[in-house]
């Protein structure tokens, strides 16, 4: 298991963009559209690469990061810590035996290389568990 990047939930990529450009300088992808969550994906780096941040700007119709953004009064909020995964099915089953709460349905995230899940335990928060590298 590795650490792979920290996402945040926005409201407007391109301004969370600039606003960490200093941090994050480098864009691996820009507002890609991914159905299966409906939101807009921008991924950063910083110059040597060895950190990532993940901004995830919700469609109109996901509701719930939508009201997540609009309860906080804010428009860029911490959102996930995600992981890359050497065996995806099986950290997801001990995760749900644990006690995590499945936020999103194992899905393919930017290709069939890329199995993506959202889990949930009240004493951690979000966790996004990931096969492969971004």
């Amino acid at each position: 298991m590795r650490f792979s990047h920290i996402g945040y939930v926005v409201g407007d990529s391109e301004a969370t963009a600039d606003a960490v450009k200093p941090f994050f300088p480098v864009v691996i992808r820009y507002k890609e559209y991914m159905a299966a969550q409906k939101v807009f994906i921008t991924l950063l780096a910083t110059t040597e690469g060895g950190s990532q941040v993940e901004l995830v700007e919700p469609l109109e119709e996901n509701l719930p990061l939508r009201e997540l953004l609009a309860k906080s009064g804010k428009s860029s909020l911490p959102y996930h810590i995600c992981f890359e995964v050497d065996d995806f099915d099986a950290q997801f089953s001990t995760m749900k035996a644990a006690g995590w709460i499945v936020l999103t349905r194992p899905f393919n995230a930017f290709d069939s290389n890329h199995r993506s899940s959202h889990l949930y335990h009240p004493d951690a928060g979000i966790i996004e568990i990931m096969s492969g590298p971004l």
